[in-house]
């Protein structure tokens, strides 16, 4: 029977931990340990994890080191060679390990497995993202890049991989505090194969205080995109995907205020990937800019979404 060890760094969760914990405790497949890690918290998510006594579960309390060298050290710490990760306030439907399980012993080949997801709002609302796939059985990805040029196809509360991949791909980038995952997954599928199941088995909890992609990020150090891209000159799809990254950290700058990050970044974008309410977008004034987030914001927890795909 396969083991998983399951990776969860917590940084001030308190309001949520307890609710992610226990659905672990209801995952139907039960092979598996939990390292709660408790990077240097303030609140109380220390004594909420002291509240759990099952045998499965390990605590790491250390001093705030960041989210990658965290999940780092969760996974060098690790007993089994399937590692699968997990946001303190994100949740696992219970079924979420029982189809990890099988998409590794379906794809023997492949050394990265995910499944589907729903944002969760904190009104209890679920909104399906929109990615760029039409499949409905387990498959192994072709082309990652293609596939996650909307909204993310994998986030990290979905993904695992073997212990071996991530040793050879060096772990979590530990200079990078935006995106971090989003460089992972270049490099993990550039070098490796993902199997990927489009059912829903996890919960992403957006609008959460504290949460990394609530920050600006004109103030978190991005992933070094043209190092990936120089590394692979000739690698269209992933050409466009980061392309497509580098256009939303410019709208991101210009909202943010930050017209000197702005145009740095608008002078490495390549707009011949751009559509046409993206270029519009591209080249909007800011107070049109802010507008439409907070517009997008409010109809996102009435369940509905807009985007520029």
């Amino acid at each position: 029977m396969t083991a998983i060890s399951i990776i969860i760094p917590v940084f001030n969760k308190e309001a949520y931990l307890a609710e992610t914990i226990t659905s672990v405790l209801k995952q139907t497949y039960t092979h598996f340990e939990v390292l709660l890690i408790n990077d240097g918290s303030t609140d109380g998510s220390l004594k909420i994890m002291k509240r759990f006594k099952d045998a499965r579960i390990r605590i790491i309390d250390q001093e705030n080191h960041g989210l990658s060298k965290t999940r780092n050290h969760g996974v060098a710490e690790a007993k089994n060679e399937l590692i699968a990760l997990l946001d303190a306030d994100d949740l696992w439907l219970p079924d979420h390990l029982e189809h990890l399980v099988k998409l590794s012993e379906k794809f023997p080949d492949a050394q990265l497995f995910a499944t589907g997801y729903n944002e969760l709002f904190n009104s209890g609302k679920t909104v399906k993202p929109k990615i760029n796939t039409t499949e409905q059985q387990p498959y192994q990805i072709t082309d990652f890049f293609t596939e996650s040029l909307y909204q993310p196809l994998v986030i990290p509360s979905t993904l695992a991989f073997t212990k071996m991949s991530f040793t050879h791909l060096g772990g979590f980038n530990e200079a990078t505090t935006y995106s971090e995952d989003v460089d992972f997954l270049i490099r993990a599928n550039l070098q490796f194969k993902m199997a990927y199941d489009p059912k829903v088995t996890c919960h992403y909890r957006t609008g959460v205080a504290g949460q990394i992609s609530s920050l600006n990020k004109s103030d978190l150090q991005v992933p070094k995109f043209g190092q990936l891209l120089r590394a692979y000159p000739n690698h269209h799809t992933l050409h466009v995907y980061i392309h497509t990254k580098r256009y939303f950290l410019c709208i991101f700058y210009k909202t943010e205020g930050r017209p000197d990050l702005f145009k740095k970044l608008k002078a490495k974008l390549d707009p011949s990937i751009l559509n046409s309410k993206q270029r519009f977008l591209l080249n909007a004034p800011r107070f049109l800019l802010i507008s439409i987030r907070k517009t997008k914001a409010f109809l996102l927890k009435k369940g509905f979404r807009i985007t520029t795909f």
